[in-house]
């Protein structure tokens, strides 16, 4: 692979260090789960089929909604570990 074929997917791929930068800076995890789904949006875009664009965009409207941020809420309170 040339320098400028690096170059070049580096800059193609470059949204997903975004995607990170904004993930671990986020506190909130709904706002966490929604850039995850953002990140899901974007993958399912660069490829050339239609269902995961449409399965990724069913997702991320769920969790968009105020019912969806609460099934997020609720699922990460039943994952966190208890102290006894």
């Amino acid at each position: 692979m040339t320098l400028f074929e690096k170059i070049r997917l580096l800059a193609e791929w470059s949204p997903i260090i975004s995607f990170l930068q904004r993930f671990a800076e986020e506190s909130d995890i709904h706002a966490k789960a929604l850039i995850v789904s953002d990140a899901a949006e974007w993958l399912a875009s660069r490829t050339d089929l239609e269902w995961d664009d449409e399965l990724v965009d069913h997702i991320a409207d769920i969790l968009r909604s105020d019912e969806g941020e609460a099934l997020v809420r609720w699922v990460m309170s039943q994952l966190e570990v208890q102290s006894d």
